[in-house]
């Protein structure tokens, strides 16, 4: 008579069973606060509609509910939270297009978002908004919409938006030493989420080692698609107007700001006139609507401003020190117009580390980039890009100051050809093809 040996359960099979009884009864009490609330987010999605900040004549999307009709065939939801991650999806949303692919259905979450998804898609891509992480809300929207296959753009771990896409791929997935540290307190929590995918694509393979140990399955480490974009479109009008306005200065473009980056540019800008006369600023934020407060500190210095609507609406344009882009999906025209780019997000300012934003962008316009000491969201690509030449990172911003004063693009440009990098869009369609066909 032989005896059964029993194998001792491994830390990982526990911890996926933890994750699996912990999730279910997380999700149900979820479901049930949601229920409870209801009344609470249509209040604030109420609210979000009389700032701006909704809509109006798309609100009933953010329920559940579409006006447009379900195309034929399999359909593959992509879901990008907003601007740079829609951006992000363009190179893998034109692999996919075609007569004999699969339709495409893509959400965001932002008005901006949804204003550049209407002069950017394909004539076959339709744009939802998401809707709000409420189970009622999703139950709609896969009622009606039917997908067979979900792609999630980043890091947009929603319950509800994660458990209503139908053999989710989670791609350009980066996971920064924060978010790991706090995942790791409650593991279980992570590694049920992170269970719902078919595949995690990270973006670098530190990414991809903290997907790994959160309990990600199916793991590869293949990069961003944001390196297949195509170079960010220029509207000549745009920058023969700037040239005018700025009576052809030459021009430091400060690209995707956030709070305390622009004034600070702002308050060293004398020293910089110093060193450079005829140094005008061309300021873009981050989110379009601090626009005219960033506005209004330049004209409390005493510079000569004007917003971009302003000027694109009619506004004398004659001799200005600063002007301030106030919309979105024209960073082609801001990075034409300028010589020199620093890149916002990068400086940890107000004690908030925003871990920097796209730096392909200028440089595939053949304009070189400073930033500052937080490429965190880029890390491997910025060190590849400052061993080109064409990126030179700052450790503070009095480096950064001297940097731009000493930079020999105020001379000439680059000759050179900019960086030639290649992403993982195509490997994706494929993946997603092969998905779609199991």
């Amino acid at each position: 008579m032989t005896r059964s040996t029993v194998r001792p359960e491994t830390s990982s099979r526990r911890l996926e069973r933890a994750a699996a009884v912990k999730g279910s009864a997380l999700l149900l009490l979820f479901r049930l606060f949601a229920l409870l609330l209801s009344p609470l987010l249509l209040a604030v999605l109420i609210w979000r509609l009389l700032h701006g900040k909704e809509d109006p004549r798309r609100l009933g999307e953010r329920l559940g509910l579409s006006g447009c009709r379900r195309p034929p065939g399999q359909l593959v939801w992509l879901h990008a939270a907003s601007v740079g991650e829609l951006i992000s999806l363009l190179p893998l949303l034109q692999q996919l297009e075609g007569v004999s692919g699969p339709r495409l259905l893509l959400t965001t979450g932002s008005r901006s978002s949804a204003e550049l998804a209407s002069r950017r898609l394909g004539a076959g891509v339709v744009h939802q908004y998401v809707p709000l992480d409420h189970w009622l809300s999703f139950a709609l929207f896969r009622r009606h919409w039917r997908p067979d296959l979900g792609v999630l753009a980043e890091a947009e771990l929603w319950p509800e938006l994660i458990h209503a896409m139908p053999r989710p791929l989670l791609i350009n997935a980066r996971m920064s030493g924060r978010s790991f540290r706090r995942h790791q307190r409650q593991p279980w929590f992570a590694a049920w989420l992170l269970a719902r995918f078919q595949a995690i694509l990270a973006q670098s393979p530190q990414d991809g080692e903290r997907f790994r140990r959160l309990g990600g399955r199916q793991v590869r480490s293949v990069g961003s698609t944001k390196l297949d974009a195509e170079p960010p479109r220029a509207d000549p009008a745009i920058v023969a107007k700037l040239a005018q306005a700025f009576a052809c200065r030459p021009v430091l473009l400060l690209a995707s700001s956030h709070a305390g980056e622009d004034v600070a540019l702002l308050a060293a800008y004398p020293e910089l006139r110093r060193r450079l006369p005829a140094l005008a600023l061309l300021l873009v934020p981050r989110h379009p609507q601090r626009a005219h407060e960033v506005a209004a500190a330049a004209a409390r210095d005493g510079l000569a401003v004007r917003c971009w609507g302003e000027l694109a609406g009619g506004a004398p344009a004659e001799a200005l020190d600063v002007v301030v882009a106030d919309r979105i999906g024209e960073m082609g025209a801001w990075i034409q117009a300028s010589r020199l780019v620093v890149m916002g997000g990068s400086f940890a300012l107000g004690g908030r580390a925003i871990g920097g934003h796209n730096p392909l962008e200028p440089l595939r316009l053949g304009r070189p980039v400073l930033c500052g000491p937080d490429m965190a969201n880029f890390a491997d690509l910025t060190e590849e890009l400052i061993d080109t030449g064409w990126l030179l990172q700052c450790a503070d911003l009095p480096q950064l100051w001297q940097a731009v004063a000493a930079h020999p693009a105020w001379a000439a440009l680059p000759q050179g050809p900019p960086p030639e990098l290649q992403g993982p869009s195509r490997l994706i369609a494929a993946l997603i093809r092969a998905e779609l066909k199991a």
